[in-house]
């Protein structure tokens, strides 16, 4: 039977190991994900023009930033279980877990909240302090000391839902939960908790900036720790089952083995149903 029917636009539910891409957004003569994935689906035949001029994306993630749940939508003549396998085809670094049929006009940006997980080891850490700290980011705030600083300027107060530290193994376990975030939002979060742990910085500090009242000058905690892990929508995926082959394994096994973060994904990504993993950080 053909894969092919009428054009229609699904959302595809994807994943990617940062390793050896220059970041997520299309750049010129540089290998990063989005053009990666563009490239590999007009090669395929699942992205047509109209859907060139239709791609859209949840997240573009920094540099050295993973992701478990990005969402991708684009209009395609394949039926959608063909377009995910398409879209996880295309190179080992990236899967596709899920696809959904979406309505007219939806654009994967408007998402009703993006879950962001940052690992590092829990060894050597107060997880209490930890904790201390996560709890002054929740509710609306000031953002401005805690993002990029952008021109033109962009609006820089916003809401995070949830903070929360915990374990997972060997790992510290930071959950940042919201609509949406700022660049490098999350990143100077993490930075923020661990400069409150060694005393370097204080938490009248941290109120004062979250309340517009100083800017802080904050570092950024390294990218290699930061997953993208899902965002949600008002409507449910279908998971798609993908097999993983021996050269995905091999070359996910050389590129995760150094680092404790992206052996955990490995984990993830070799699952036989790639999705984001329930929150069991321990109590």
């Amino acid at each position: 039977m053909s894969a092919l029917s009428p054009v229609a636009e699904f959302a595809f539910r994807f994943g990617y190991l940062a390793d050896g891409f220059q970041g997520y957004a299309r750049q010129p003569g540089l290998p990063t994900v989005e053009g990666t994935i563009r490239e590999g689906l007009r090669r395929r035949g699942v992205l047509e023009a109209e859907g060139e001029r239709r791609f859209r994306t949840a997240s573009r993630t920094d540099r050295g930033v993973h992701a478990l749940g990005n969402v991708v939508s684009f209009p395609t003549r394949l039926r959608p279980e063909a377009a995910a396998r398409a879209l996880g085809s295309i190179d080992p670094r990236i899967h596709c877990s899920a696809f959904a049929p979406v309505p007219p006009g939806f654009d994967p940006r408007h998402a009703r909240e993006r879950w962001y997980r940052y690992l590092l080891p829990a060894e050597g850490h107060d997880l209490a302090r930890w904790r201390e700290g996560a709890s002054l980011f929740e509710g609306e705030h000031e953002l401005s000391s805690f993002s990029r600083r952008d021109d033109p300027p962009r609006r820089t107060r916003g809401t995070l839902r949830e903070v929360r530290v915990g374990r997972e193994g060997a790992n510290l376990v930071v959950d940042l939960r919201a609509p949406s975030f700022l660049w490098n939002q999350v990143r100077k979060i993490v930075a923020t908790l661990e400069l409150l742990e060694r005393g370097a910085l204080s938490k009248a500090e941290v109120d004062s900036a979250l309340s517009g009242r100083k800017v802080l000058q904050l570092p950024l905690a390294p990218p290699g720790g930061l997953v993208l892990m899902d965002v949600a929508y008002d409507f449910p995926f279908q998971e798609v089952r993908l097999r993983a082959s021996p050269q995905r394994r091999r070359l996910l096994e050389e590129a995760l083995r150094e680092a404790r973060t992206r052996e955990t994904l490995l984990g993830w990504f070799q699952s036989s149903t790639p999705r984001p993993p329930g929150d069991t950080s321990e109590p």
